[in-house]
């Protein structure tokens, strides 16, 4: 058994050390398995940066309530008899003595992003003062809240990293009037931070939506104070509503943009890996031909099919973790912590810092290990079937 380990430790340093002697071909599949590693990992922290932003966003103690059969705000309008009723609702938590329910009007706005000079949508926000107590994540990072009843606007850090003009003390005309932008807050990351914030009353009035809102949020007293509010809802004849929580809304709206990356980035990736392997192929079977000899020569020395099958196994798996150190630090310089964006559920841009996890990393890994040991079984059994004669002759 230790004669075995000492063949194969020496056919795998043989192996290693003439990859100086196959430069391009070696560095040939090095590159193709890196661009692998790195398109994969670019999908991925798009898709970790994505959900990161959704998780952080809805809470499951805060209700959200729409009209019947509205998939988002956008398309939903309660009027202010059904914010009454919703407010007296069994299971909404009370705030001396104050039901904590913020109605919210959301809006889609123009703005110019910074990174292409075009047209985007932008969420616009109306809210009251009771928002910050569904949302209590948000803070102000700089500037302060709007002045209630004027034409100050507050927005998010996603918005203001991405659009033009809409930096702390900056000026926007939206629906014909002149806002100043008074405050940017934080949102720990959700997709609050893509959202500019303005009072409620003032938009109603420049919409000439009266007292109706398009969303009513709710906290509520926990998972049974929820399910109260639905039950209540459905009960009152007076509403025609669906009740979710913030969470399942935000899951809901992420779907189709999380489908939409997956069914892109990871079938490219797939694609490119196929590309990879071919060229991992073509790269050890080049090696095993251009080794004919020293293979020959081990065999003659009495070196077994192991050793042989175990050094160029071994050597495509360098070529592959190369591929993958490669790859994995050119993602990690270029996606890590690059800002994202997407079309959200209500049309809006959704801005959001990509981001790569150790998960992520270890899925870039292991696609490398697997098309690095796919490229190296195949011309590994050619090496041990070769017969001593063609080998040396080779």
């Amino acid at each position: 058994m230790f004669t075995i380990f000492r063949q194969i430790g020496a056919a795998t340093r043989i192996g290693l050390f003439s990859l100086n002697q196959r430069r391009a071909l070696s560095l040939a599949a090095i590159v193709a398995i890196a661009m692998v590693v790195f398109v994969l990992l670019g999908a991925l922290a798009l898709d970790n940066g994505f959900r990161h932003a959704l998780d952080n966003s809805g809470a499951a103690d805060v209700a959200i309530v729409l009209r019947a059969g509205s998939e988002s705000e956008v398309n939903s309008t309660l009027d202010k008899s059904q914010q009454d009723l919703l407010a007296a609702a069994p299971g909404v938590l009370h705030v001396n003595g104050q039901a904590v329910a913020s109605p919210e009007l959301a809006m889609v706005v123009d703005g110019i992003k910074k990174s292409s000079g075009k047209r985007a949508n932008i969420a616009l926000r109306g809210i009251t003062p009771a928002a910050l107590q569904v949302r209590p994540a948000v803070r102000i990072a700089s500037g302060r809240m709007f002045a209630p009843g004027s034409n100050e606007i507050v927005v998010g850090r996603g918005v203001e990293r991405a659009f033009e003009g809409l930096g702390l003390g900056g000026h926007v005309r939206l629906h014909g009037v002149d806002w100043t932008v008074v405050g940017i807050f934080d949102a720990g990351g959700s997709v609050f931070e893509s959202e500019m914030w303005a009072d409620l009353h003032v938009l109603q009035g420049l919409t000439g939506r009266g007292s109706s809102v398009q969303a009513l949020r709710l906290r509520v007293t926990g998972p049974d104070g929820l399910a109260a509010v639905r039950r209540y809802a459905a009960s009152e004849p007076r509403l025609d509503v669906t009740v979710k929580s913030d969470r399942e809304y935000y899951a809901d709206q992420a779907r189709l943009s999380t489908d939409l990356i997956n069914s892109i980035g990871k079938p490219l990736a797939l694609i490119m890996a196929l590309g990879a392997l071919a060229g991992a192929l073509n790269t050890m079977y080049g090696s095993v031909a251009e080794r004919g000899k020293e293979i020959g020569t081990l065999r003659i020395l009495g070196y077994g099919h192991a050793a042989v099958m175990a050094g160029t196994l071994v050597e495509a798996l360098v070529l592959a973790l190369a591929g993958a150190a490669l790859g994995t630090l050119g993602a990690c310089l270029v996606f890590n912590n690059m800002s994202g964006s997407t079309l959200s559920g209500s049309f809006s841009t959704l801005v959001f810092n990509m981001s790569l996890a150790p998960r992520q990393l270890a899925i870039g890994a292991a696609w490398a290990v697997t098309i690095g040991v796919l490229g190296g079984l195949f011309p590994a059994v050619r090496a041990t079937r070769q017969s001593i004669s063609q080998a040396l002759a080779e």
